[in-house]
Parts: C-alpha cells; structure tokens; sequence
C-alpha cells in the first residue's frame, strides 16, 4: 500500500511538469554551455539574395588574447587587440538567440555541440548567419 501511495505521488508529480517548464531546464542548459568557455573563432556573414556581401571577423585564434564570452550579466564581450565591446544577447528558448538586438535562430542543438553553434537570421533576401566556435 506505502509503494502505491509513493508511486502516485510520483506519477502526480511528473504529470505536472509542464512543456514550459521543460523548455525552460533547456534554454539553462544551453545558456551554461555558451558561457562555460571562450569563443575564438567567431565569424558573421551577411549575404543578399544568396551573395556574400559582407564578411565580418569578429573573434580569430590567429589573433593572440582574442575571444568572446558571453556573461551572465546579458552582454557578450568582445575582447580584441588590448580592447573590448560589447553586444546584448539572451536565449528565449534553447533555439534561439537575441544577439545585439536582432532575433536569430540557433541552427545546432547547443546542448548536443558544445564546439560550434551558428546564429541565422532571414529578413527577406538578406540572410545574415554568426559562427561561434571554440
């Protein structure tokens, strides 16, 4: 009877689990790895109508003390040539971003990769993509 009465609970317990809560433990997990280490290799591209218009290196290795962190205080950090800038950034979901302002969808499962995601955002015929690796 005890062993019922526990798995009931239990079973109560889970049910209420709702998909907000869920996505919610997701968006933290993904959030905790983005901020865990240093980005050294962080490139945007911007391309109109499928045509690369602009190439934009914002973080390289070749560069020493050259990286990006993103922090919990909701800015990424920029840390360039003795240096620094900044952009806002904050994840609504594990699969997407908000990166200085503008909306993207994030293209990998962060939680799956812990070296690489990628940041795309569509606006009509400009397509404007962010690669991030480590």
């Amino acid at each position: 009877m005890k062993k019922l009465l526990i798995l009931g609970l239990v079973a109560i317990g889970m049910s209420s689990c709702s998909k907000e809560t869920l996505d919610s433990a997701g968006r933290d997990v993904a959030q905790n790895i983005i901020r865990s280490y240093k980005w050294t290799d962080v490139v945007r591209v911007v391309k109109v109508t499928g045509k690369e218009e602009v190439r934009d290196t914002l973080v390289s290795k070749k560069t020493e003390n050259s990286y990006l962190e993103f922090k919990k205080d909701g800015y990424a950090y920029i840390y360039k040539d003795g240096q620094s800038t900044s952009a806002t950034y904050d994840m609504p979901t594990s699969r997407s971003m908000n990166y200085g302002g503008i909306p993207y969808i994030i293209k990998e499962n962060i939680i799956q990769t812990t070296l690489k995601f990628t940041l795309e955002n569509v606006t009509e015929a400009t397509t404007t993509t962010i690669e991030f690796k480590r």
